[in-house]
């Protein structure tokens, strides 16, 4: 399975999201798992992103941008992933910071643990 619906319960606001895995969020022991809201009350101020409603090759508009600072031995250092996810792959734009910038990715299957019968 490369992406599943779940249900978020946001303090009695429930909304659907989509679980999937970023090959270039994954580093070190991290996954890379998201869960990007796509449906039901989505809570005021947060993003959400159209979904085409397949669950194999999803779509998801518009672009998905990750930052956050690593703070390493030499220093803090900015991680950014940014790109769009299209029939099922991945389109890293060049403003990503790890190797995958610019190249196209398919999508992974999701982690057994991730995967659950709802």
């Amino acid at each position: 399975m490369k992406a599943a619906l779940r249900t978020v319960d946001d303090h009695g606001r429930e909304y659907q999201a989509l679980m999937f895995v970023c090959p270039g969020c994954a580093r070190g022991g991290d996954v890379g798992l998201h869960m990007l809201p796509v449906g039901g009350d989505v809570p005021e101020g947060r993003a959400r992103w159209d979904f085409d409603g397949d669950l194999e090759t999803p779509t998801l508009s518009p672009s998905i941008l990750t930052r956050y600072t690593m703070h390493g031995t030499d220093g803090p250092r900015e991680w950014v992933c940014h790109s769009f996810l299209r029939a099922g792959v991945f389109e890293f734009l060049t403003d990503s910071t790890h190797p995958f910038a610019g190249q196209q990715v398919p999508l992974p299957d999701l982690p057994d643990w991730a995967v659950r019968e709802g």
